[in-house]
């Protein structure tokens, strides 16, 4: 889900000299075909295994086969590439925004065909937007996947410093979002923003563990396991994805681990698993434990949503 730690991940595991990665395809701020097939799934899909959604399928199919560029699919590109940050914000917002519609329409039906360059090279495909509908995916493709968890007040601390657009764009309205809290008999949030974002998060990281539980074949990492030994952990994350281990991956980590911020992948890793306990008020972290003690979550406790341990 966004800001849990998977454009650093996909920056380690691309060293790999036998791999093609694609960043984030499925979003509607980097192409046009993402606009035109989730403009009615929304930003995050929610879809069960079973489900029928033919242009989501279409998009998945098109990067699943290496995401083949066209003339359209080109202009679309460069039509998002000149839009404002805010105009594409307006646009998830639910607000009318012409160029991003017009960068839809010319990514319509992106072409089923095999990228030539998946000949010799692995796919790998990193998105923040399926945290609903990877069960689905895994369903519907052949595909292995990894799922990245982040404690849910580091993701809150850092939404809430980026003001990011994930927390404003229609989430908790959405009916098949209302299901899947309904299925976990966890109400609706109220009209607070910090609460709406609190909840988004929970549905979010339980839907994931849920997805996971599901898949046992399915490798499932924490952030803040990468983060406390990054050298071992990724070495033992590479050999779980029978990968092999190169020092460039080793030399990426090494890059990486210094002061950095804002969308940037560089920080002090060390620093990274419980830095939200000082980056949240007491009444954000109260907001948090409040909220998700809603939620059926397992790779955290109450304890863990605690800040008592360090007053």
């Amino acid at each position: 889900m966004p800001r849990s730690g998977t454009t650093w991940t996909k920056q380690v595991l691309e060293c790999g000299p036998s791999f093609y990665s694609l960043m984030e395809p499925d979003s509607e701020g980097h192409r046009g075909s993402a606009i035109w097939a989730k403009r009615h799934a929304g930003r995050f899909p929610a879809l069960a295994p079973g489900d029928r959604d033919e242009a989501y399928h279409r998009l998945w199919s098109w990067i699943l086969d290496g995401a083949p560029e066209t003339s359209r699919l080109r202009l679309a590109a460069r039509i998002l590439r000149v839009v404002p940050r805010p105009t594409i914000n307006h646009y998830l917002e639910g607000r009318t925004a012409p160029a991003m519609s017009l960068a839809g329409a010319l990514g319509r039906r992106p072409p089923v065909r095999r990228n030539p360059i998946l000949d010799d090279h692995r796919l790998l495909v990193k998105t923040v937007h399926a945290p609903l509908s990877i069960g689905w995916l895994a369903s519907e493709f052949e595909i292995d996947v990894l799922v990245i968890l982040r404690h849910p007040g580091s993701i809150l601390a850092s939404w809430i410093a980026l003001d990011y657009v994930d927390q404003y764009v229609p989430f908790q309205t959405v009916p098949s979002v209302r299901r899947l809290a309904d299925a976990w008999d966890v109400p609706p949030p109220g009209h607070d923003p910090l609460e709406q974002m609190i909840w988004r998060i929970g549905v979010m990281l339980t839907a994931l563990e849920q997805a996971a539980g599901r898949h046992p074949e399915w490798v499932v990492r924490t952030h803040e396991q990468l983060c406390r030994d990054p050298n071992d952990e990724f070495r033992r994350l590479y050999a779980d994805l029978d990968l092999q281990w190169t020092e460039a991956a080793a030399a990426c980590l090494v890059e990486n681990d210094r002061p950095g911020r804002g969308f940037r992948t560089r920080r002090l890793a060390a620093e990274l698993p419980d830095n939200w306990k000082q980056r949240l008020t007491p009444h954000q972290v109260a907001e948090m434990q409040r909220v998700l003690a809603r939620f059926p979550l397992n790779t955290w406790t109450a304890d863990d949503l605690s800040v008592a341990d360090d007053q």
